[in-house]
């Protein structure tokens, strides 16, 4: 009788403690997709400051332990002496710390006196961003003028620090 009725004190310890398990812990792989704002706060050439504003919408997701992301993001920076509007493809979720990558599209317009571009003209191209932690991190760009550049210059190189998009 006191066998029986400390098996019956300790099955809801041991139950409890495998379901607790970090093995037996089922993984949330379902992606979940959402619709959230872009906010970012750049400097650097060719607008000197600027501010972005803009849309993302993505999934995320778990797999063998670890957070997964998959987002597109639209946006529009108008700066100082240039404006920016791009599509990116952007990852993050290594770690819960903020940090991640993303790869740009972009047309940038120049006008008054930017670093670097001439004024008014307007370039196509592809940028980098890169966030080590807490979304703030540099910006590098590679551009080819597509109008209103009358030198034989026609590529341009542009890099910025931010804080977000």
């Amino acid at each position: 009788m006191v066998k029986q009725a400390l098996v019956l004190l300790f099955c809801p310890l041991v139950s409890a403690a495998a379901q607790r398990s970090s093995s037996s812990a089922a993984e949330d792989t379902v992606p979940r997709s959402h619709i959230f704002p872009a906010l970012g706060l750049h400097v650097g050439a060719p607008q000197k400051a600027s501010a972005a504003v803009g849309v993302v919408l993505g999934e995320d997701w778990q797999k063998d332990g670890r957070d997964h992301s998959r987002h597109v993001a639209l946006f529009v920076e108008p700066g100082l002496d240039a404006g920016r509007a791009s599509v990116a493809f952007v990852r993050h979720g290594y770690g819960s710390f903020g940090s991640g990558f993303a790869v740009a599209g972009t047309v940038l317009r120049t006008w008054k006196e930017p670093w670097v571009f001439r004024d008014n003209a307007t370039y196509a191209g592809g940028e980098v961003l890169l966030w080590p932690v807490l979304f703030v991190g540099p910006r590098v760009g590679l551009f080819r003028s597509i109008a209103g550049n009358p030198t034989d210059r026609r590529w341009f190189g542009s890099i910025d620090f931010g804080i977000g998009f």
